[in-house]
């Protein structure tokens, strides 16, 4: 075999530039000194040129190798790789992605399965929702945020969607409470609010960038969980501003469940993914994952949220029938 088809010389060749000595290299590799150099030496010959500069301790890499080594190492990288597989030995990473509970229900961990199944090296565990401090002290490697980080140090934040929330209750909660004709009424009714470790319950409204006051209620619920304040809504509990519109399309759509006070809405929502600065840099799988979610995410959010303000927007015609026949 010539010594430039020679994946192990290759090897010897990237790892001694990394580490400046033959012989830290023979110790990662599990090779005799001699070989090493014998295969580094090799290379040299074949190629016409000087590979490393050993006048001096450690061992520099000539110019002529940087722009080698530069070209090579992904190359030997991905021929290892094939070799691990081929062996069925293969690292595998898990990538611990911290999400709101339900997003992941409702939207993606089957997303995930198939992405596991086409990239056979990475695997997933979905944690609770948690701040970016975990991200900075590497307990997770991936955030599902709703709301960008007041600090943005040290991370990158890859946005993939922003839509607001109407408030929503059940028809039948309606007749049953009183129906609220300003934010202000809402006092006289049961909030059920979402509260979460990166999320407050919602305080104020908004109607085409006016903010209401303080919102204020009868009664409070709070939850971590979307799902739950669903249940309770087609229960007839409550009235709820923290419940995303996607998780709702086919009660909105039946009449199960209506939205109330037209036009006013949470705050919205901005969904991104956020991964700490330095791991993404070094991480080239964890990178070409979290753009390929992003991407995937952003192009299934949009078409979500056209096909949903268009429901919400026939869900208010109803609610108006429903509302009228109340009064």
């Amino acid at each position: 075999m010539n010594n430039t088809q020679n994946i192990q010389a290759w090897e010897a060749l990237i790892l001694t530039v990394k580490t400046g000595n033959v012989s830290q290299t023979a110790l990662l590799m599990g090779l005799d000194i001699s070989k090493v150099s014998r295969l580094i030496a090799g290379l040299e010959e074949e190629l016409g040129y000087p590979l490393l500069i050993k006048t001096k301790r450690p061992f520099k890499p000539t110019k002529k190798c940087e722009a080698i080594v530069d070209v090579a190492d992904p190359l030997i990288k991905g021929f290892k790789q094939l070799e691990e597989y081929s062996k069925g030995v293969a690292k595998r990473s898990i990538f611990r992605i911290a999400s709101p509970i339900e997003i992941a229900q409702e939207f993606y961990s089957e997303k995930l399965i198939a992405y596991s199944r086409t990239h056979p090296q990475i695997n997933f565990e979905i944690v609770p929702e948690a701040e970016v401090e975990k991200l900075l002290t590497d307990e997770v490697d991936i955030i599902v945020a709703n709301k960008r980080p007041t600090d943005e140090s040290n991370l990158v934040i890859r946005s993939y969607m922003e839509t607001s929330t109407p408030v929503l209750c059940s028809p039948e909660y309606l007749r049953r409470y009183g129906v609220p004709k300003t934010p202000a009424d809402l006092s006289k009714h049961t909030g059920l609010l979402l509260k979460t470790a990166t999320h407050s319950p919602t305080r104020f409204l908004y109607f085409r960038g006016m903010e209401s006051e303080l919102l204020k209620w009868k009664t409070l619920f709070m939850t971590h969980d979307q799902l739950t304040i669903k249940r309770l809504l087609l229960n007839h509990q409550g009235v709820s501003p923290d419940l995303y519109f996607a998780h709702v399309l086919e009660e909105l759509k039946s009449g199960d469940l209506i939205p109330i006070l037209p036009g006013w809405e949470r705050k919205p929502w901005q969904m991104s993914l956020i991964t700490r600065q330095d791991k993404d840099i070094e991480n080239a799988e964890l990178r070409n994952f979290v753009l390929w979610w992003a991407r995937s995410e952003a192009a299934s959010s949009q078409e979500r949220v056209i096909k949903g303000r268009q429901i919400i927007e026939d869900a208010y015609k109803r609610a108006e029938d429903i509302i009228s026949g109340l009064e």
